[in-house]
This record gives C-alpha cells, structure tokens and sequence, in this order.
C-alpha cells in the first residue's frame, strides 16, 4: 500500500514515524481516526509487527467496530487476530481469562446501571429507609466517587465526615459490596479496579499480559482518567509502544473524571514526539478562523490553528434575538429557508445547545413550521419525566376523571402510597362509580376502607387542587401563579431536590412555568385548558419521513460528529458558558465551557449560525445577555429587526384526516391579534382600575406580571397588558 498518496504530509509523518513514544495532537476534522487506523495497518505490513501484538483503545463500541473493518479491509484475514476494544471491554475480556484468581467464577455478571440503582435500593429498604429516599442516589455517587479514586470500603477511614451522611453512605457501600460479591457480580467501576488489583499484585499474569502487548494505541487519550492511565503503564513494559491520539481542545468530560493534565504532561513520562495535525476536513476557513480565535483565549493547551485548503466559505450568521420566542422562530425559519431553496435536507441539519432545558422553545417553532426533528441523547422537553408530572396535575385541574395523571402522581412527591392502597382505592372508586380524583374528593376518610394515613395525604392533595381549580376559575388573573403555588405547595420543587439530577429538572420546571407566562403574555384571554391542548398537539407530533428531520442534541452529544449546518442557540451568558459549572468550578470550568463551545463550533462543515435572546430568563433570574464567547471568537452581535410578519393560521385536511393547524407563508389581510391595554411601563404605586376587581394600586412588577392590593379583593397577580386593566391617569 503506498501511504503517501493516501495521506498528507503531516498525516504521513504520523503513521509512518518509527519513534516508540508518539502524541498525536490531532485538531477537529483532521482526520485522526483515518491516522489510527492506518497506523495500525503499517504496523502490521511494514513493520511486521503481529496483529495480536498490538492493543488499539478507542473511546466507543462503534469506533472500535469501525476501525476494525477498515484495517480488515486495508490488512485483509487479521481480524480475529486484532484487539480494538473500549477501556471497559478490554477489561471485561481479560477478568473472563483471569478473575479466578480473586475466586469468581468466569461466568460472573456484569451489572448495569439500573441493576446497580435496584440493588441498593433493596440495601436502603433493609436499613429503614424508603426506596425512594435521597440517600439511595447519594450511596450511589459515593461509591462511583471512591471507586474513581480506586477506594473499596476497606480502603475507606471516616474520622471526620465529609458531609452529614457519610458514614450511612459507607455502610451502604459497604453492604452493596458484599451483596455484590456473594452473587458474583461487577458493575462498570470493578472491570477496571479488578484488573488494576490484579495487574499490580500478580507478577506473573502482569508479566504475560506485558510480553502479550509490544504496541498499545489509544483514542480521544484527551478523555482519559487516572485509573484508566493507571491500567495502560500496568499493561506497558519499557520496549512497548505507546501511541496516543487525542486533542487538548476537545476535553470536555472533566465532570466523569477525565484528566487533561494527562495528555498535556504525558512528555514528562515518557520521551514522546509530538505531532500536531492541524488541517482540518470539515468545516471552511470562516468557522476554523472563529474557533481559532475562540479557544486560543485558553491557557491549558498545545498551540495549534486548525486551517484548510477548502474555501472561506459562507460567513458565521450571529442573530441576537429581543427574546427567548423570537429566536426560535428566526431558526424555524432560517432551517425552511435552508430547505425550501434546495440547499440543504432536514438530515443536514442540527440544532446545538449546552443544557436541555432550552429546547421548548425551538420545539414548539419547529413543530409551527411542520419541520421534524429528533432529540438526541434527551427526551423532548414535554416527554422529560418532571414535565410529565407537573402537567398530570394541570390536567386533573382540568378533567377529575383523568386516571391516567392521577395514577402517574399519586405517590409523586411521596404519600407513602402503596400498590396495595392503590388496589383498594381503585377497588372502592369503581364500586362507586367514580373516578379516582371524583372518590378522593367525595368521601371522608370515616367513609373508606383506605388506610387513614394514606387516604389523609390524598385528600390534602386533592384539596389543594380543589383550591387552585377556584383561583383560575376567573380567568382574568394570571394563571401561572396558582399553578406555580401549587406545585410548591404539595412539595413537588423539594422532592425534585433530592434528585440526583435536581438542577437540571428544576431548571426544566421552572422553563415550563415561563412557557405558560410567555403564552399568557400573547394570549391574555386564554385558559389553562387550551394551553394544555396546544402543548398535546406538539408533545404528539410524530416523527415524519425516516432520516429526513433536524437533529436537536447537546453539545456532548454531538462530539465526534460533523453535520453540513449547525444552528447553536442560547448562546447567553449564564446558559453558555453554564453559571453553575462556572461558579463551582472557577477558571479551570470556564476553559472547559470554552472548549465545549469549540467542539461546538467545529461540528459544522459548511454552515454555522449563533443565535442568543435577550429578554429576561425565567431559569436564570435575570435579563439575558449575549456569550462572551461570540466575542472572543471575533464576531459581532447585530442587533436584528426581527421584520418577521405574523401569518395567519389555516387548517388543511391530509389523506390519514388528521385535522392539523399550522403556519403558511401568507401575510395577514385583517387583524389576528390579541388585544392588550397597550401599557408595558407599570411602576410600583402606579393605581389602576380592572373590569371585575375594580381599584388597586401596584405593589410589585415582574415583566408584565403585576401584584396589585385591590380595595375590595385584597391581593391579586395579574397581567399587565390584560385589556380588563386600565391605568388611572391615562
């Protein structure tokens, strides 16, 4: 095979280099896993080097199928002979060989992560507490937090405790161990602890697997972590290669333990030569100049600017938004254009962002304009578990005879409802004929075989409901306040706290509770019930056309992967970089957002558009504003006049008679609006007349929502622009 005309110079150099320590910094687009591959391939044909030698790690199951194949094809009946696994397959594959050694059996089971939530959830039942305490999820990040650090119990002396259950976490992780073990179990964690334990205190197997080895090669080595590295100089002796692949740029899995310093440092180990592959394949000049300029503002890298012989290409499009609804809009209408004219397919297309949360409102303008799309790594946003309960109560506000959402919240927060209460209670409502909500509501605890305690907290839960029915039951005063009391108050933000994933699911509530107060702003007169339906309809909708929609993914997501145009939205500060990794993790966190926006950046090959809000967050407690990253890149924010023309909403009858409503490009003839009473300026004191609660002063102002103390109906929270207030004076 003649190598030379397969690669470029730099690439060349890097497969063909005869030097036994070798660090390939290799830059986004540049062709690195082409340069493994082929590496592995010279080994074997010009080099002589036996394919079962050589121990090649990549960072998934799927790369490591897909370099398989490609060697096989170049070095044609080696594949039985190749090793190309992951961290954890490769461990797996030698404890099948040697974990007799520790007495296990080699048919031992490997538990997963919902294995390993059941199992100590059963070790919290017998200790007295409930499966669904909050120290179960603590056990388990106590565990995953020692085994990072390669502790057992045993290893572990608590003489002051870290934090207020420590010594409970231990006892847990303790019998967790041992209930482990006695079924001869190993989850994630122990495939690399066991093969460290037994590399390190078994010469003569440590001694086989070295001689095995004379060449190990390893994949994105940017995301390694200690153990991990602790596992490859176990498996090295002095004469084997080691050849690592890896960019500084693109660590951003610091928070599962990865360790940058370790490719950064690894010249101080071991005599390495490096080689920097700095022409990318992917994207044009444009985005590589901008996430040039971008990452060079790190400190913690090696020095490299990615270019390319392709053209310029198109320049980035920043769009700045005046507000979280409008910017999805302007996306939803960039992405139809993009389609409509025939430059591009929906599959071309993705949607980037750095926290879940966001996606309501791009789903919703998506779903307007009848684009399909698919939510990668994620559930879409009214399908997320704590959106699914928070709508489960709405929907009983709304239709007492709706079992399904009483069932799905019955015991969320925690009544200590049983399924044997939940028998019983179905039981009794059907004798009575009644819906679940109905029988609750109707009887007195007297009056039910119920368990006094269990049907006590299902009244209470239910009373709140009733409360709240007879808040929104005039529909003049804002609706997201009751609700939001209501959530608050049956304890549902405070069972969301115990959650291992608490700020991102609160974050998504209180995203659901701006979402009604943004439809209430533009629809002053609607109801609960019609908010909930509009949500049904894009919570429904199906995925259209198989591998043609948008793509929506996180930015972790989306490492490793390349797409002809990327839209990256609410790139606000706050939400990119993230307030809360910045606050907890100081300058080294804000280096990892910043190359998290550069992973970003350098996903997109053709196309790149940046899109930020700037109206007040509801999540972030404050106005947003533009990143500081879209500065650092060398772009500019415009401001743009969002000359959008509303369009009017026509309902078409398709060939499966689904009766469906959406947006056409036709401008409006006559007026569609909502009406409002035009004033945007409240200030506290100002004083004001409404239809039905008559005078009142204002005591408060959030955006357009109001507090105001009427004369006659004392407290009320209302809009602003409702068309039943009129300011006084004007």
């Amino acid at each position: 095979m003649n190598y030379q005309n397969e690669l470029n110079e730099k690439q060349y150099e890097a497969v063909t280099t005869s030097s036994p320590y070798v660090r390939i910094v290799a830059g986004a687009g540049s062709g690195k896993t082409r340069v493994l591959t082929y590496r592995i391939a010279y080994l074997i044909s010009d080099m002589d080097v036996l394919p079962w030698s050589i121990l090649a790690i990549t960072f998934t199951n799927k790369v490591a199928n897909e370099m398989k194949n490609r060697v096989v094809k170049m070095i044609p009946n080696c594949e039985k002979d190749l090793t190309i696994k992951t961290f954890h397959s490769f461990c797996a594959y030698f404890l099948r060989k040697e974990i007799d050694i520790l007495g296990f059996p080699h048919s031992f089971t490997i538990l997963d992560e919902e294995d390993q939530t059941k199992l100590m959830k059963d070790i919290a039942q017998e200790m007295g507490f409930k499966k669904g305490d909050k120290i179960v999820g603590r056990a388990l990040w106590y565990v995953s937090a020692n085994k990072l650090k390669n502790k057992y119990p045993e290893d572990i002396q608590i003489v002051n405790p870290t934090f207020e259950d420590e010594r409970t976490c231990l006892e847990m992780y303790t019998r967790y161990e041992e209930e482990k073990n006695k079924a001869y179990c190993l989850d994630f964690d122990d495939l690399l602890l066991k093969t460290i334990f037994i590399l390190e205190n078994y010469v003569d197997i440590r001694n086989k697997w070295q001689s095995r080895y004379s060449h190990i090669l390893i994949d994105e080595f940017q995301d390694t972590n200690d153990i991990e590295y602790r596992l490859v100089c176990l498996l090295k002796k002095p004469s084997t290669g080691l050849y690592i692949v890896g960019d500084p740029d693109q660590t951003i899995y610091t928070w599962r333990g990865a360790n940058q310093n370790i490719i950064l440092d690894i010249d101080k180990n071991f005599p390495m030569e490096t080689i920097i592959l700095d022409r990318n394949y992917r994207s044009t000049q444009n985005i590589l100049n901008s996430a040039n300029k971008l990452i060079a503002h790190n400190k913690l890298r090696v020095k490299k600017d990615l270019y390319t012989k392709s053209a310029n290409g198109e320049a980035i499009l920043v769009h700045a938004a005046i507000s979280s609804r409008n910017e999805a809009e302007f996306v939803a209408r960039e992405i139809q254009k993009l389609v409509e004219t025939r430059q591009y397919s929906y599959r071309d297309i993705v949607v980037l962002y750095r926290s879940s949360y966001v996606t309501i409102d791009f789903e919703k303008a998506l779903t307007l304009k009848r684009i399909p799309y698919r939510i990668y790594g994620g559930l879409k946003f009214y399908e997320r578990r704590e959106i699914k309960d928070v709508l489960a109560y709405f929907r009983l506000l709304i239709n007492p005879k709706d079992n399904i959402s009483f069932e799905r919240i019955i015991n969320v927060p925690r009544r200590g409802i049983g399924d044997t209460t939940i028998n019983a209670l179905k039981d009794e409502a059907y004798k009575a004929d009644m819906s679940l909500y109905e029988y609750v509501n109707s009887f007195d605890v007297e009056e039910t075989v119920i368990a006094r305690k269990a049907f006590n907290n299902l009244k209470s839960m239910v009373v709140a409901l009733e409360c709240t029915k007879k808040k929104i039951s005039n529909s003049e005063e804002v609706i997201s306040k009751p609700l939001e009391d209501l959530i608050t108050d049956l304890g549902y933000m405070d069972y969301l706290r115990q959650d291992d994933e608490a700020d991102e699911r609160i974050e998504n509530v209180r995203s659901l509770f701006s979402d009604i107060r943004n439809f209430l702003k533009t629809n002053p007169e609607s109801s609960l019930d019609e908010y909930l339906q509009n949500i049904s309809l894009i919570s429904a909708q199906d995925e259209v056309s198989e591998g043609q929609y948008v793509t929506l993914m996180t930015v972790h997501t989306a490492k490793g992967l390349e797409f002809p145009v990327v839209f990256l939205v609410r790139f606000n500060q706050g939400v990119f970089p993230h307030n809360r990794s910045i606050s907890e993790g100081g300058y080294d966190a804000l280096e990892e957002e910043r190359r998290l926006a550069y992973v970003a950046y350098t996903r997109a090959k053709e196309r790149l558009f940046i899109t930020c809000a700037e109206d007040f967050s509801y999540v972030l407690q404050g106005q947003l504003k533009a990143s500081q990253f879209i500065k650092e890149s060398g772009l500019e924010v415009k401001k743009y006049n969002d000359t959008y023309t509303p369009r009017k909403v026509r309902e078409y009858h398709f060939e499966d008679s689904e009766h469906i409503g959406f947006t056409i490009d036709e401008p409006l003839t006559q007026d569609f609006s909502t009406p409002t009473n035009g004033v945007t300026d409240w200030r506290v004191g100002d004083v004001l007349t409404h239809k039905t609660f008559g005078r009142g002063v204002v005591v408060a102002v959030d955006e357009d929502i109001i507090d105001v103390n009427f004369e006659t109906h004392g407290m009320k929270t209302i809009m602003g622009n409702h068309p039943f207030v009129k300011k006084e004076g004007e």
